[in-house]
């Protein structure tokens, strides 16, 4: 009887653990450590382990981002407000197309 009890007790704490886990990852979702009204991250692509490119607002101006786990290097900044940039996204698309238009207007630069 001593070990059904024992397992029991283990299997309630474990459940406690699993359900904290839950909570926690529910609320950071929402909740951020750093509330700024001046800089928003507004899209996110992972390239791999440690390394992506981040679509970022800062003060209205939009720049892209690429980011590794030992260097941020600021890779373009767009002429289009963060106002155009989202209402844009409402009619077209996705971070992919915006990135790639992006990369079309550089090239022709040089």
């Amino acid at each position: 009887m001593e070990y059904f009890q024992m397992i029991m007790a283990l299997i309630g704490v474990l459940a406690l653990v699993f359900l904290l886990f839950w909570i926690m990852k529910k609320f950071n979702a929402r909740v951020s450590l750093y509330d700024s009204k001046n800089m928003k991250i507004l899209e996110r692509i992972n390239l791999g382990p440690d390394k992506m490119l981040l679509l970022v607002s800062v003060c209205g101006k939009c720049m892209v981002l690429g980011v590794t786990s030992s260097h941020t290097e600021k890779i373009c900044e767009l002429e289009q407000t963060e106002e155009e940039l989202t209402a844009a996204t409402a009619e077209n698309p996705s971070f992919k197309e915006s990135f790639k238009t992006v990369l079309d207007n550089m090239k022709r630069k040089k």
